[in-house]
């Protein structure tokens, strides 16, 4: 039975809510499915290093008893051992009762120890090595399918969300959800069958020193806690690796616009996973260097215990009180420290793996229809058809006042349209609507006679070239950022589309050219030279549709007039529509449609609106009377 996901994100959630959150297993489950088989070898070195427990603990008792007790100076003593009783080792090992435990016999049994050791710690190492390779793995694709699926989503879930908060759950939260999971698997597989395995040795052994034991447990966190902070600078490697899946995450988001203008949600997500797999790469090195501390400190550890087995013997004192000190110190109280956080990490995890889920599974607003084709290279017709829509709120409830209403315009391919109006007019809307960012409330947006409903986004868009005022810049090379436009542009049309851009002029006087990057979000250029990558970006991209948004509105007279020859060059062939608030820039356009209240006021050349539209009239002698 597949369990109820919640439907609200859990960042919104009250701590009643919270509380009542359910673990979703069967989601999860189906990323653990490839590894399956390491998983199940991971748990089972678990319980077995947590039964090689008690055989160390009987172990260690038969040479301590061997080396220390008095009386045990021949190999024909019988010894007694918790569980099995008493033993004869001259008839296991096959020598005769009165056989002598000379010096070098006690350093071979005492040597033992370490090995002993060393075979428990490195059980427990490739018991948490394979648990958290397969972790690794599933942190992974759990990383990349969320990122996937948040690009996947329309422009609406970004307004209402938080980049910071998407790119935390993509990086923390999986993260806090994969290494949780990893450490309650260790907990619940190995820590309460150590604590039996050992509890029911020492027993067996002496109730009374095992009952005393338990009372001297802050004598083991000293080590633990030294060893915690020289292992935790192995991690800072992995940390570099933060940034520039960061700075990935930041830029696709931020630049979701153009992101999906292009199409290039596939290209992004290829992006993001190099990053992801040079940090998961850094995490399976750390993970190697902190789990095998532990079984190296054991081990050395237990020399200084097999150096104080021979001075013990030397001195002739009892082994009872050495036995319950170190096996019970080391081995009963730290599992059962980490059981004791059980609890409270299951709730952490609990709330990280909804977080991620809920991400994970969220459906995009705007969606292909089943087996929707590819909408072909078109001639670049547009027709909004009594096209009506409304802007939603944080609830995705519409928006009372409507962005669009009854629009019904029909542009010819090739033609040269601009919309003027109002800020709130609805100018931008009728762009994003024929992105297809939003599909309308009710009529039809249609290219070249196709409801672009009936195809795939990503045809649409490879049908549009966008120039906006608001140039969004990779922190990569001008190069790469010209190449966004078409990825399989070569060197030379690169260096085409940035001469008919007049981009060229200005990338040669720059050091490193081509190759110099451009800064965070184009931060090394300037707004006419950012415009004019962005002009040969969509040069190159060829596209029969043209969108122009205010393409030139907050640039210099010099530049405005580059930027206007790149625009002409840009244009020729192609259905150009424009948004222009300076009606310089647009009064050679075939058809000028004036919008007010999201509807269309007026539709005609510059000279007809001059004497039939008021409005036009009034925006026309604001601006030229300035």
């Amino acid at each position: 039975m597949a369990e109820a996901l919640p439907t609200k994100n859990p960042s919104q959630m009250t701590d009643a809510e919270i509380a009542q959150l359910k673990m979703p297993y069967g989601r999860i489950l189906v990323y653990l499915k490839p590894w399956l088989g390491r998983f199940i070898l991971g748990v089972v070195l678990g319980i077995g290093a947590a039964a090689f427990n008690g055989v160390l603990i009987i172990a260690i008792s038969l040479i301590f008893q061997l080396v220390l007790d008095g009386g045990s100076q021949t190999l024909g003593e019988p010894l007694k051992v918790p569980i099995l009783g008493e033993v004869n080792i001259a008839e296991l090992l096959g020598f005769s009762n009165d056989t002598k435990v000379g010096l070098w016999g006690v350093i071979f049994a005492c040597a033992c120890i370490p090995v002993l050791m060393f075979i428990n710690g490195f059980l427990e190492y490739l018991n948490k090595y394979c648990l958290a390779w397969v972790g690794a793995k599933m942190l992974f694709h759990i990383r990349s399918d969320v990122f996937r699926s948040i690009l996947r989503q329309s422009p609406a879930f970004f307004s209402h969300t938080k980049a910071g908060e998407l790119m935390q759950t993509v990086f923390n939260q999986s993260r806090v959800a994969q290494t949780n999971a990893v450490q309650l698997v260790q907990l619940l597989t190995n820590r309460p069958l150590t604590i039996i395995a050992i509890l029911y040795v020492l027993f067996a052994q002496d109730w009374f020193f095992t009952l005393m034991s338990l009372v001297i447990f802050p004598l083991c966190l000293a080590p633990i806690i030294t060893i915690g902070r020289r292992v935790r600078k192995s991690g800072s490697r992995e940390e570099k690796e933060v940034g520039t899946m960061m700075t990935t995450m930041h830029e696709s988001f931020t630049g979701i616009r153009l992101v999906k203008a292009y199409a290039r949600e596939s290209y992004e997500v290829k992006r993001f996973d190099r990053a992801n797999r040079t940090m998961i790469q850094n995490m399976l090195r750390w993970t190697r260097a902190t789990e095998l501390v532990g079984p190296i400190v054991e081990s050395v550890a237990s020399i200084g215990i097999a150096a104080g087995l021979v001075y013990f013997w030397m001195q002739q004192r009892s082994a009872g009180e050495l036995i319950v000190l170190v096996m019970a110190l080391t081995k009963i109280y730290p599992p059962a420290k980490e059981l004791s956080k059980v609890n409270m990490l299951m709730q952490k995890t609990v709330f990280a793996v909804n977080k991620v889920v809920h991400l994970l599974d969220r459906a995009a607003d705007i969606q292909d229809a089943p087996n929707a084709p590819d909408l072909p290279r078109i001639k670049g017709a547009v027709t909004y058809e009594n096209v009506s829509f409304s802007y939603s709120n944080i609830d995705g409830k519409p928006l009372e006042r409507a962005a669009v209403t009854g629009v019904h315009l029909e542009l010819a391919p090739g033609k040269f349209y601009a919309l003027v109006g109002p800020s709130g007019a609805g100018k931008s809307t009728l762009f994003s609507l024929l992105l297809r960012f939003y599909d309308p409330a009710s009529g039809r947006v249609l290219m070249d006679g196709i409801d672009i409903k009936t195809v795939t986004q990503d045809s649409v868009r490879d049908n549009i070239g966008l120039v906006s005022q608001d140039t969004f810049l990779f922190h990569d090379t001008i190069r790469e950022n010209i190449r966004y436009g078409r990825l399989d542009a070569t060197n030379e049309e690169i260096l085409a589309a940035a001469k008919k851009a007049h981009a060229h002029e200005f990338i040669q006087q720059i050091q490193g050219g081509y190759d110099a990057v451009v800064g965070d979000a184009g931060c090394n250029l300037s707004g006419g030279q950012k415009q004019r990558l962005s002009i040969a970006r969509a040069i190159l991209r060829n596209a029969p549709i043209l969108l122009l948004d205010e393409a030139t509105s907050a640039l210099d007279t010099e530049t405005e007039k580059i930027i206007q020859e790149a625009i002409h060059t840009l244009s020729e062939g192609k259905t150009v529509i424009a948004i222009a608030h300076r009606l310089s820039t647009i009064m050679e356009a075939d058809q000028i449609v004036v919008m007010k209240d999201g509807q269309v006021d007026a539709v005609g050349s510059h000279s007809e609106l001059l004497k039939t539209s008021v409005l036009y009239q009034k925006l026309y002698s604001l601006q030229f009377n300035e």
